[in-house]
């Protein structure tokens, strides 16, 4: 069949116009090109226990995660004979790659890990340079000073220049994170096994004692929105123009406590 010329044109047009609308998608809607992700946490399996089934889903679907970890050793520890750096260094690259995720060490010890001006300049030339698009850290109040000095960095990165989104994931809820009050829910039951076998990379950390209290985690949850097992989180703010986690994420069943 042939169509005019004048027909042709408002074809045309319009499909610019759906185009357009699809890129002009309200805030949160999903996002069409990959985005980069960074879950930041304190130690070596913070990332993976705490947010674990988000990372997998994100990078199954084609998006970039970097896993960064704050400390990896205490000065002069080992392990086996060897040094603490690198053993568990080395089991976090395994679980990064079981997750499909990158890994990124900082080089400062236990004990010396502080949200001081010196650590976050460095922190913040960082993610100045990696260019993430959403940041994803610890729940600012936890009994782990690490935890507590990393989600200080993070926050203070973000009100400084932070061109992304800033979430919160939670580990061992009300023994490490405490107050938690989530209002993004995950279903990862999909991803769970892959979570767990992640987290069993970390060898030297007893992995099935730290799954016990995570899968306690997944189980409440998920019932607080109505599946099996979720991880659960925090947004601070959703930029304008900025990508959101490209995931489904559930809200909490009868709305905020």
């Amino acid at each position: 069949m042939r169509i005019g010329f004048l027909s042709a044109c408002i074809l045309v047009a319009a499909s610019a116009l759906v185009a357009v609308a699809a890129e002009q998608a309200a805030p949160g809607a999903e996002v069409r090109r990959p985005v980069r992700v960074v879950v930041f946490g304190a130690h070596p399996d913070d990332p993976e226990s705490g947010a674990g089934g988000l990372i997998a889903m994100l990078t199954q679907t084609g998006n970039e995660v970097i896993c960064a970890y704050g400390t990896s050793f205490r000065g002069g520890r080992t392990i086996n004979g060897a040094s603490e750096k690198e053993v568990r260094q080395r089991e976090a690259c395994a679980a990064c790659k079981l997750l499909g995720a990158t890994p990124k060490f900082f080089d400062y010890a236990h004990e010396r890990l502080a949200a001081d001006a010196p650590t976050l300049e460095g922190v913040r030339a960082w993610l100045d340079e990696v260019k993430p698009d959403v940041v994803v850290t610890h729940w600012p109040l936890d009994t782990h000073p690490n935890h507590c000095a990393v989600a200080s960095l993070v926050w203070q990165c973000y009100r400084r220049s932070g061109g992304w989104n800033l979430y919160f994931f939670e580990v061992e809820t009300n023994r490490q994170s405490i107050g938690f009050r989530p209002e993004l829910y995950l279903d990862v039951e999909n991803v769970r096994e892959l979570k767990r076998r992640a987290l069993g990379c970390h060898v030297s950390q007893q992995p099935e004692d730290v799954w016990a209290l995570h899968e306690a985690m997944h189980r409440q949850r998920g019932t607080e929105c109505g599946v099996r097992y979720a991880e659960a989180y925090g947004l601070v703010e959703a930029k304008e123009g900025v990508p959101l986690l490209p995931v489904s994420f559930l809200p909490r069943i009868g709305g905020r406590r």
